[in-house]
């Protein structure tokens, strides 16, 4: 009967115990606050009209994108000298070919055309400012170039109006 005795009132130590413990409960509140300060709302730092317009969209993009190689493909000269400096002048130019596609298939395929644009424009605005505009036969030289990026570098980009 003591044993007995003994079992009922563990048992009942036990569940005010856990009646006890269970009693305690923590609850957290999470508050939001959004602040309409009056500007447009932002997706990935850009103010969301920017980010649906793809002209926009991609002038910021090329704005940050590396071309240099592509530029200096572009403006580099073929010329007419001994075999050693045309061998030497034909590596430079290929390597400048090479970096340039990859430099252009690191832009958005949408953006692609905007960024041979870019480069050309640069290319054509130096070339004004280190020759007066007198020199004709480099621009056409730059265009045929820039022409030929998308499909020397195998690109998607179907067409681009130069």
């Amino acid at each position: 009967m003591a044993n007995l005795a003994l079992v009922a009132f563990v048992a009942l130590a036990a569940i005010v115990a856990f009646a006890e413990v269970s009693a305690y409960r923590t609850t957290i509140i999470t508050t939001t606050t959004i602040e309409d300060n009056g500007l447009p709302p932002y997706v990935d730092g850009l103010p969301r009209e920017v980010e649906d317009n793809p002209r926009e969209r991609c002038r910021r993009q090329i704005q940050g994108q590396q071309l240099n190689h592509c530029h200096m493909h572009l403006i580099t000269q073929q010329g007419r000298s001994s075999f050693d400096s045309t061998t030497l002048r034909m590596s430079q130019q290929d390597q400048h070919l090479q970096l340039c596609c990859d430099q252009l298939k690191q832009v958005n395929e949408q953006c692609q055309c905007e960024a041979i644009k870019k480069v050309v424009q640069q290319a054509a605005q130096m070339q004004q400012q280190q020759q007066g505009g007198q020199e004709q036969g480099s621009q056409q030289q730059v265009l045929r170039k820039a022409q030929m990026l998308p499909n020397q570098c195998k690109l998607q980009l179907q067409r681009c109006p130069l």
